[in-house]
């Protein structure tokens, strides 16, 4: 489950892939030719094949696989660049096809993020448009959909599933500021946790701020984020914010130690650093990723920003070792066991090989697709599926050409 969640910042991302920034030519000889590229190891994925195209323009932002015949994405319509209306599709073994969306779900500004809770159960939840917008949860099990009543307060960040009565959200719960006394107000950005048993939650505050949730089983899970007291934290260095990591061992949440940063002298203004992804293999081994950065701009010999990269080895969290070329700079968008792991781009490091990039696909040539138009593929969820070597991934295809730019929701596999 290596969950990342499609937030706001991410539908940035994308918006810019479809405007053509930062987009690359998807497949194609002069794409594969770029230095540091390296063919497939054996039992890797060497390419991926489009499943399904739209047909309008919009994107598909999450996936759920509960099993090898039952699939699950959820996307928008575009019509001018603007969102319009969400819907979900679902593959039961007969290709994908298009479902609207619960009637719970239906007024969301955004697509809702999906969960798979165990086989047959499929958790779609979002978040209301109102400032400090409330949890909306609608569930599907047993061929119908209903709703479940959400945790008392809080904006939802992300959500981690081992069974219907085995759900863990992370929230922001909205905590006022706090006076230290003497006058200085500060705000409380601690995070919440709140566990679903099928009955009732249970809600416990983070000592610090959370920003992704993974785990191996309800009493293995990691909440990664970052922290603005204790050490390393203003005085001499002048650091805003460490990273943190909360652990529950099934009974409380207790904070794990993580390596501290520094900028050297002279530490550039509002520097800090913060973790954002999480990605649980096994109870002894777990991935964490992050970033030490400062407000550009201020200074003028600037230090480069570092992208933070860790492991928990069951005792400590280390500092993982540089990855070459691009499988170093990139998030990753799923640890794949012990195979490797997808980053970003389709840039995959093999366990036991090279980085290198993933064949992408791209649209026929013809039609709506003019001659010489770049495609860039930006994949926002990808899953292996249950019981088999399938990776499937859904996203957007855009299409960048003089005329008629556009976009269009795909879905992808590979075979490992």
């Amino acid at each position: 489950m290596a969950r990342r969640t499609v937030s706001a910042g991410m539908l940035t991302v994308l918006a810019l892939v479809l405007t053509g920034c930062g987009a690359e030519p998807a497949g194609g000889e002069k794409d594969d030719a770029r230095p540091g590229r390296s063919a497939a190891p054996e039992g890797a994925p060497a390419a991926f094949r489009l499943d399904h195209v739209g047909d309008r323009d919009g994107q598909l932002t999450d996936l759920a696989a509960l099993g090898p015949d039952d699939l699950w994405a959820s996307g928008y319509d575009e019509k001018n660049g603007e969102a319009t209306a969400g819907y979900l599709l679902r593959d039961t073994g007969e290709g994908w096809r298009r479902l609207p969306l619960p009637d719970a779900l239906a007024g969301l500004p955004y697509p809702p993020r999906l969960d798979a809770a165990g086989p047959g159960t499929l958790w779609a939840t979002g978040t209301t448009a109102e400032q400090n917008g409330t949890p909306v949860i609608a569930r599907y099990e047993d061929g119908r959909w209903s709703t479940v009543t959400p945790p008392p307060d809080g904006h939802l960040l992300d959500l981690v599933a081992f069974g219907p009565d085995d759900v863990t959200l992370l929230q922001d719960p909205h905590l006022p500021d706090q006076d230290d006394g003497a006058g200085n107000i500060t705000s409380d950005d601690r995070s919440q946790v709140a566990h679903f048993d099928g009955t009732r939650w249970t809600t416990t505050l983070l000592p610090s701020a959370a920003a992704a949730l993974d785990g191996t089983s309800g009493d293995d899970l990691w909440a990664v984020g970052h922290r603005s007291k204790g050490p390393g934290i203003g005085g001499e260095g002048q650091e805003m914010t460490q990273t943190a990591a909360h652990h529950f061992d099934g009974t409380r949440w207790k904070t794990v130690d993580t390596p501290l940063r520094r900028f050297p002298d002279p530490v550039p203004p509002e520097a800090g650093a913060a973790l954002g992804t999480v990605l649980a293999v096994a109870p002894d081994e777990v991935y964490a990723y992050g970033r030490h950065s400062f407000n550009h701009g201020e200074v003028e010999d600037e230090p480069d920003d570092e992208e933070l990269r860790l492991r928990w080895d069951g005792k400590r969290w280390r500092d993982l070792p540089g990855a070459e070329g691009a499988c170093g700079t990139r998030p990753p968008l799923l640890v794949d066991g012990d195979r490797g792991t997808l980053h970003e781009n389709l840039w995959y490091q093999a366990a036991d090989g090279p980085c290198y990039k993933v064949k992408r696909p791209e649209l026929p040539t013809g039609g709506e697709v003019r001659k010489g138009a770049r495609q860039g593929l930006a994949l926002a969820e990808v899953a292996v599926v249950p019981g088999t070597d399938r990776i499937v991934g859904v996203g957007h295809i855009a299409v960048m050409q003089s005329g008629n730019p556009f976009s269009r929701p795909v879905t992808v596999h590979a075979t490992r």
